[in-house]
């Protein structure tokens, strides 16, 4: 258990308490009664071994534990309480054993977080929220605008990462209520890729398709990682860009040439994802495939099945006429039938050659 500041403590999974050394009731005689009274007691050393006792207990029996979430929402809102960092820890734990039982606690929590930030115990306090969201993101949808702010406030990169994925799971059902941490979200993805990258991608990515008002003033920073050493971070920038390029074509047109050198990545889900990117530029502007026209035609004998298909796509909506006659070939011979399909897709856009008019 670390100190920080204001005498607060930032707990991690299976570390000791004081409550846990010799002497102290083992784990499997959690009193219940006798703990939910601690948590009331006007001595703040009762308050904090009640607490202390949750934290003992919450990781590996997280089910008895759940009667005290009203009590540690009282405490997390308290200011004279001294240990916000185990009672955030407990909470968060149990949102994610519990998170119908949590949901209730949210706006106290939320509070915590706006209020009391940048704070040693934001990071559980994301975590707690960050659970809820993945399975009541009504519960916590209604406070974006804060939660926006205090992730911007937050320097911790456990805190980012934990606010980053609390956004990055409303949006799987909230996409365009998330439009105001966007520069938030941007932010954080540019300042750790590694960490914050593949969530925080994933929400941007959902709310650029999902509003086609909304700004992408953040598809430099998502261009700029493209290159980066992780696959999950490359994957995840090209998925979000071809999610840009479906309502904003044209901010994306700029980044073609990054794209079409992903055609070459080494893992097939870039190289996928940089198609299906291409594809809808293309789909607005055939002269977007010029950057990628030779790699794309290379990739139609790619290994992997999607790939092909995406570039299908792509070569159609340029219309690359270089490419018919692979693309017939595949029409009629890929094993893969989306390939089948999306090569016959293709020289449907292409449409008779003049060769085969002076047949």
């Amino acid at each position: 258990m670390v100190g920080k500041g204001d005498g607060s403590t930032i707990r991690r999974r299976s570390e000791p308490t004081s409550d846990s050394g010799p002497g102290a009731a083992p784990l499997d005689s959690f009193d219940l009664p006798a703990v939910l009274a601690r948590l009331d007691d006007d001595d703040p050393e009762v308050r904090r071994a009640a607490v202390e006792r949750v934290a003992a207990t919450v990781e590996e029996r997280p089910a008895v534990c759940v009667p005290t979430v009203p009590k540690l929402r009282a405490l997390l809102g308290s200011a004279s309480v001294d240990c916000h960092g185990d009672v955030a820890y407990c909470l968060a734990e149990l949102a994610e054993e519990s998170p119908e039982d949590v949901a209730p606690s949210v706006d106290a929590i939320v509070s915590f977080a706006v209020e009391r930030a940048p704070h040693p115990a934001t990071p559980h306090v994301f975590r707690c929220l960050a659970a809820v969201a993945g399975e009541r993101p009504d519960a916590v949808v209604d406070h974006v605008d804060p939660l926006a702010d205090a992730l911007a406030a937050e320097a911790a990169l456990d805190g980012r990462r934990w606010g980053v994925d609390a956004f990055s799971r409303l949006a799987r059902e909230y996409p365009q209520e998330i439009e105001p941490a966007a520069p938030a979200l941007a932010d954080a993805v540019a300042d750790a890729p590694t960490v914050c990258g593949p969530p925080g991608l994933s929400a941007l990515g959902r709310l650029a398709r999902a509003s086609p008002t909304v700004s992408v003033e953040f598809v430099a920073e998502v261009t700029a990682l493209l290159d980066h050493a992780d696959a999950a971070v490359r994957n995840n920038a090209l998925g979000c860009l071809g999610d840009v390029a479906a309502h904003h074509p044209a901010a994306v047109e700029g980044a073609c040439p990054d794209v079409a050198d992903a055609l070459d990545d080494p893992d097939e889900k870039a190289r996928a994802n940089a198609a299906v990117a291409v594809a809808r530029v293309a789909a607005g502007s055939e002269s977007a495939v010029d950057p990628a026209r030779e790699r794309l035609r290379a990739r139609l004998d790619d290994d992997h099945a999607p790939v092909r298909a995406n570039v299908c796509v792509a070569l159609g909506h340029g219309r690359v006429e270089e490419a018919r006659d692979r693309l017939e070939e595949l029409a009629a011979d890929d094993p893969d039938p989306d390939v089948r399909e999306r090569a016959a897709w293709a020289l449907s856009k292409l449409g008779r050659s003049e060769k085969r008019e002076e047949a």
